[in-house]
């Protein structure tokens, strides 16, 4: 946690790449694309290992698709953070 103090001059800062730059400053409120791909590739594979790899595919798979939650759960915190609510 910031001090009240920090905290606006953190918000200063802020403000003045938003208005320095608008291109960065949009592109950083967007959370990686790569991440809900990744995802979706990782959802893909993991029944694919699950019918053919046997036992190693059937943890293969609880992986995959365990990484693949994780993104989309870390994609939505980031969507929330920079929207300025707080995660839970």
């Amino acid at each position: 946690m910031l001090k009240p103090e920090e905290q606006q001059v953190f918000a200063g800062l802020v403000a003045r790449i938003e208005i320095d730059d608008p291109g960065f400053a949009q592109r950083a409120a967007r959370p990686p694309l790569w991440w809900a791909v990744v995802a979706v590739l990782l959802w893909t594979i993991a029944p694919i290992c699950i019918v053919f790899g046997g036992w190693t595919g059937l943890i293969e798979g609880i992986l995959a698709g365990g990484y693949g939650a994780h993104l989309m759960r870390k994609r939505q915190r980031w969507t929330l953070l920079i929207s300025g609510n707080r995660p839970d």
